[in-house]
């Protein structure tokens, strides 16, 4: 019945039907001589049924309208059931992620707090600054390796942590940063005279100026802030910050490749930087004596020695 009305009842055919049913009606009452008033009751009922006709096809319209919004609707909030139990399942893990990395940096700076006891505050890690298990990693090249010279491009708690180890491990041997930011430099300063350990490690004042190699060019430290190191054992690259510009730290092996010592090891941390990624690729194309291995930290670093 609803296909037919939907089929049949249409604006034009109620239009005709209509019309049909006046003039039927009319043409009665003249043929019968009714009167007016019944020849126009007749008449009337023409409109009244077409509109009834049209009000039924109407509803049927609307009812049809409401189950396919009902059908969307279920539709959309089966979408949305979906796409919020895919957000809950990757936040879940995402947090599980954060507590386990949480944990790890957590056992590692207890680690490092139960090898190299420290008589003052200690600086804050993670973030811009060095993790735990990176400082862990690089406390234990330095007491296992025992350099005579550490080079560090940048300073922070790194400096003070590997300035602890040699003088714990009495490391006949001293440290040398480097920092763009005399701010910041400074603050490492007076973490080391805090500490007491500015008889091995010093910071230097490093502004960035231009550097041109392999035709391109790079803001890194200040010549003369490293003209004169030679015999590094220990290159640790943690700097200049990657927002300083393209490759930022792609200079380091370049231009400290030849004051480095035969046993040297080069650490390049921020490795889940993808900028930091070429950067090791550069240096080992361009320093095939060099092999390097991936640590699984929290920012993932590389450890560079030669063959």
């Amino acid at each position: 019945m609803r296909r037919l009305i939907r089929q049949f009842v249409r604006v034009e055919t109620v239009a005709v039907l209509v019309t049909a049913w006046l003039a039927g009606a009319l043409g009665l009452g003249l043929a019968t001589g009714g009167g007016a008033v019944p020849t126009v009751a007749l008449m009337a009922l023409g409109p009244l049924l077409g509109g009834l006709l049209l009000l039924i096809r109407h509803n049927l319209d609307l009812a049809s309208r409401i189950g396919n919004l009902a059908g969307e609707t279920n539709r959309t909030l089966d979408t949305v059931r979906r796409v919020r139990a895919d957000i809950e399942e990757k936040v879940e893990k995402e947090i599980k992620k954060e507590i386990k990395q949480t944990f790890r940096q957590l056992e590692a700076l207890q680690n490092l707090s139960a090898v190299l006891p420290a008589n003052d505050l200690l600086p804050a890690t993670r973030g811009w600054a060095a993790s735990p298990d990176l400082l862990v990693m690089l406390v234990d090249l330095v007491i296992s390796e025992r350099p005579s010279l550490v080079v560090e491009c940048g300073s922070g708690a790194s400096t003070l942590w590997l300035a602890l180890a040699m003088r714990q491990f009495e490391i006949d041997g001293r440290i040398i940063a480097l920092d763009h930011d005399p701010v910041f430099g400074g603050k490492t300063r007076d973490l080391l005279a805090r500490h007491d350990v500015r008889d091995l490690a010093e910071v230097r004042d490093a502004p960035l100026e231009s550097f041109s190699l392999d035709g391109e060019t790079y803001s890194w430290y200040a010549r003369r802030a490293w003209e004169d190191l030679t015999g590094i054992d220990l290159l640790f690259v943690d700097g200049p910050p990657a927002t300083t510009g393209h490759q930022a730290r792609y200079p380091a092996l370049p231009l400290l490749s030849g004051s480095l010592s035969p046993v040297a090891t080069a650490v390049l941390d921020d490795l889940i930087v993808p900028d930091m990624q070429k950067v090791l690729r550069r240096w080992l194309d361009a320093y095939p004596d060099f092999g390097s291995e991936i640590l699984p930290l929290e920012k993932q670093a590389a450890v560079l020695r030669r063959r």
